[in-house]
Formats: C-alpha cells, structure tokens, sequence
C-alpha cells in the first residue's frame, strides 16, 4: 500500500482495527486469543502515537511493529521491545505504556465503527475502506510476497475495479507458502 501510495499519490490514512475486539463474541481459538491481545496491546501504542505524531506517526510506528513482528518474530507486547521501537521511531519512550491502557480502546473502537460500516463484521485484516473513508469497503488483500513497483499498481487497479462493484464480496485462495517478508523495511 505504502509503495502504491507513493506510486499513484494515494494518501494512505491509517486507522486501527483489533482483532481481539471484532472476535470478542466470537468462538476462537486459544493461541489466536493470545495473539489478538498482543495485537491490541499495539494497536493503543499506535493510537498514542497518532495522537501525538499524526498519520505519519502511525505509518512510521506499524511498519516499525510489522518487521518486529512478521520478519524479526519478536514479541512486541514486551516492555522493552515496545521501548526499542520508541527509540527506533524518534518517539517518546512513555508511549509505550499506552499498550496497557485500555482508555486507547475507545479510540480503536471508533475507528473500527467506520470500518466496518463500509466492509461489514465478517472481516479482518488488512482491510481497505476506499475515497476518504466514504467509498467502499473490503478484507483484504492478503499477499506473500507483496509485490513493489508496476506489479504493486496493476495489482492495486485490479483489486479496486473488483471491490468497486456493487455485489463483489469475495476473492479467495488456499494458501500454498507461509508468508514471505522481504528485507527488513528502514524506519
């Protein structure tokens, strides 16, 4: 999305969604339950940062949690992890302590209201909500490897000519590889 944004000058406008709060109801399993705390925990350090730093902030702040995360497999619920990724992004250590501070839920909460007006309650993550938050909504897409460059613009194009069309709901595939990440992104 990053590289297509700058490709097509897309503002990309992040907002946070917990899969522990859209799942709360929900039967899952444990170790997803484990994982979805872990995500909420990110998601209030996010919600800090934005309110201090803004849109960029957030940028900066979840590509910094996705390489702990998806290509280093860090647990970034830690304490000090969460502080590295502070010193790592120029922010304030303090704003890690958001990560237990459920007052951030609110925030996270209605920036999930907006989503899934526009996508409805049986998504997930990644999901895309076109025009400002006014145009439609849609889980996905899921890649591995992402692809860069043209690829990455064909690909946009398509998956926004498909999801513009009232009726389209779903799009899917078994996957046949675990995720590939490429170099750790710099931030």
């Amino acid at each position: 999305m990053v590289d297509v944004g700058r490709q097509k000058q897309i503002r990309v406008d992040w907002k946070l969604f917990s899969l522990k709060i859209i799942n709360a109801d929900r039967k899952i399993p444990e170790d997803f339950r484990i994982l979805h705390e872990i995500g909420l925990k990110a998601l209030r350090v996010a919600a800090a940062v934005r309110k201090d730093f803004g849109n960029d902030g957030v940028s900066k702040i979840y590509t910094a949690m996705g390489a702990r995360y998806h290509h280093d497999q860090e647990d970034i619920d830690n304490p000090e992890t969460l502080a590295e990724m502070m010193v790592a992004c120029d922010f304030p250590v303090n704003l890690a302590a958001a990560a237990d501070d459920q007052t951030w839920d609110k925030v996270i909460e209605a920036d999930m209201k907006q989503a899934i007006a526009k996508a409805g309650t049986h998504v997930g993550v990644p999901l895309i909500v076109l025009d400002g938050g006014e145009g439609p909504g849609f889980f996905g897409p899921v890649m591995s490897p992402a692809p860069t460059g043209a690829d990455a613009v064909r690909f946009w194009d398509a998956i926004i000519a498909a999801g513009s069309v009232s009726g389209f709901f779903e799009l899917k595939r078994t996957r046949d590889v675990e995720p590939i990440f490429g170099d750790r992104p710099n931030y």
